[in-house]
């Protein structure tokens, strides 16, 4: 019979801070992200400020990735992470794309 030892990892308190930085930036990363492609669907920005947008789904994927390294995430957490990073890539074009087929088939 094999056992399993499952080793945790502490976080060091000197990273503390950074992550607690990183998490809350992920917040506010991925809100720019969110609202810059949004304005520029609907019109209000011109279509080179998707380039931001982008940018800030990077740094949002970054700060995911510094905050996941500190905190010592096992496999199945940095696989939850990298699936929350494609999600919020992929979401805002899925409304949009729900957004206009609806917009389309109602119109007068």
């Amino acid at each position: 019979m094999v056992q399993e030892t499952i080793i945790i990892q502490d976080i060091i308190a000197n990273d503390f801070l950074t992550i607690f930085i990183s998490s809350s930036l992920v917040l506010v990363f991925g809100g720019f992200y969110v609202g810059i492609y949004t304005a520029v669907k609907v019109g209000l920005l011109k279509k080179w400020a998707m380039l931001f947008a982008y940018i800030f789904w990077i740094l949002t994927d970054y700060c995911l990735y510094l905050m996941g390294s500190l905190m010592h995430v096992n496999d199945f957490t940095g696989k939850a992470l990298v699936m929350a990073a494609i999600g919020l890539l992929l979401l805002p074009h899925a409304v949009y794309h729900m957004q206009n087929r609806v917009h389309e088939e109602n119109e007068h």
